[in-house]
């Protein structure tokens, strides 16, 4: 069995002995502990950049699901503040259709197909405004999500930098 180090009686040095087929040199262990240092930096480094892309990815297709489409399939963030105007926009409209669909229909006559319009025009205003309702808390609630969503986002990226 042959030395692997040997320390150099001159300058103290600690050397490693490498042996290949056909060939035997030294390396200062203190060269290979500095590359060692150095390769491990680096793969900390690759580890937290590899975490933080993760975070970034799984936030962006979180974002992407949590967002809301206009009726030309643009992706906005969702707000409390435009579910609630939207809301209240549609229910106005649902109200004055209600209104206006009994006004015109009160004075039908009470039997044959005018009847049936007595009912059905003023049963659409209703319908419009149980939508507007559903469609503002439906939105309202997504606003909520994206914002608890955005903030957890945030502390996962700001750990993982401190990291």
């Amino acid at each position: 069995m042959s030395a692997q180090f040997v320390t150099c009686v001159h300058c103290k040095t600690q050397l490693q002995i490498q042996r290949t087929g056909s060939a035997t040199c030294t390396q200062q262990i203190a060269d290979l502990a500095e590359k060692t240092e150095e390769l491990s930096e680096r793969i900390e480094d690759l580890a937290a950049t590899s975490e933080r892309s993760e975070i970034d990815n799984q936030w962006r297709i979180e974002r992407e699901n949590l967002m809301v489409r206009d009726k030309h399939g643009n992706s906005h963030v969702p707000t409390k503040g435009s579910a609630v105007s939207a809301g209240i926009m549609v229910v106005v409209f649902g109200v004055f259709w209600l209104v206006m669909a009994i006004s015109i229909t009160s004075s039908a006559p009470a039997f044959g197909p005018f009847a049936a319009a007595k009912v059905i025009f003023p049963v659409f205003g209703v319908l419009i405004i149980g939508f507007g309702i559903y469609n503002s808390l439906s939105n309202f609630s997504k606003a909520e999500k994206y914002k608890r969503a955005e903030r957890r986002y945030v502390q996962q990226r700001n750990e993982a930098d401190r990291s």
